[in-house]
C-alpha cells in the first residue's frame, strides 16, 4: 500500500496589489502592466490580479506575444470563465438536473 501525503497551506488572498508588487511578481515591465490596466486586462482591485498578470507574462515570454494579444487574450479568458459561471448556473436550475 502506498501512502501519500499532500500539505496544503491557504495563503489570504489580498484585496488588491501595487503595481510595483505586479512588476516584481510577474517579471512584467510596469509600461507593460500600465498599459494592460489602461485596457483594462488587468484591474489592480482584483484578487485574482497576481494570477492575470502572471498569464500574461507567459503570453508575453513563453509564446512571443505583444502587449495588444496579451490584451485581447485575457479580456477573452476573462469572458470565457464568466460565461462558465452563467453555463453553470443555468445547469443548475435546469428541471431534472
Amino acid at each position: 500500500m502506498k501512502i501519500e501525503v499532500t500539505e496544503l497551506t491557504w495563503a489570504e488572498q489580498p484585496s488588491g496589489y501595487s503595481l510595483e508588487e505586479l512588476a516584481e511578481r510577474t517579471q512584467l515591465s510596469r509600461a507593460d502592466l500600465e498599459m494592460l490596466i489602461d485596457c483594462g486586462a488587468v484591474s489592480l482591485r482584483e484578487p485574482h490580479a497576481l494570477e492575470v498578470a502572471r498569464v500574461a507574462a507567459r503570453l508575453r515570454s513563453d509564446f512571443e506575444v505583444d502587449l495588444n494579444g496579451v490584451a485581447l487574450a485575457l479580456t477573452l479568458l476573462k469572458r470565457i470563465a464568466k460565461l462558465e459561471i452563467e453555463l453553470g448556473g443555468l445547469r443548475a436550475r435546469r428541471p431534472g438536473a
